[in-house]
């Protein structure tokens, strides 16, 4: 039903024939009703996960996309783990990572240098992909520890 004014008459137009029905939009994303079932997954572009695979050792591998929306949760993730009081190396796995951009190389540089000032070992695991692409193409892989495997930077790790 259209009402249109002309002058000091209102028309009263009925034209529902006319218009074809709109299509429901739904208003929830897929992984949104999982946050409301009490999922703690906020970004659905990256997953990562923690493993302490021996004492004063940590593992924190990354699934999906480093890009600038995903790098305040990783800097704040691999800040923890640095400023840990009894870690002695961190890996950071890359292996699974589908994108990268240059903010995730300046990530990985600035956690390089946290490290070397608190005296923990970083090792990069950047996998066959992009993130290994990108550390090729800038040259950052010169100045990081970099290995084929978490296995392989784990067996480079000098005990204390």
């Amino acid at each position: 039903m259209i009402i249109s004014r002309t002058g000091s008459k209102a028309v009263v137009t009925n034209n529902a024939a006319a218009a074809p029905p709109q299509p429901t939009i739904p208003t929830r994303r897929n992984w949104e009703g999982e946050l409301a079932h009490g999922a703690h997954r906020l970004d659905p572009a990256l997953r990562m996960s923690i493993q302490r695979p021996a004492p004063g050792l940590a593992v924190i591998g990354m699934d999906g996309e480093i890009d600038l929306s995903t790098a305040p949760r990783i800097t704040e993730l691999i800040r923890q783990r640095l400023t840990a009081a009894v870690l002695h190396a961190l890996v950071i796995d890359l292996s699974k990572v589908s994108f990268i951009d240059t903010t995730g190389a300046e990530l990985l540089i600035r956690a390089q240098r946290r490290a070397e000032q608190r005296g923990i070992e970083l090792h990069v695991v950047p996998g066959a992909g992009c993130v290994k692409r990108i550390l090729d193409l800038t040259g950052i892989d010169a100045g990081l520890n970099c290995h084929d495997s978490v296995e392989a930077a784990l067996a480079h790790h000098r005990r204390p």
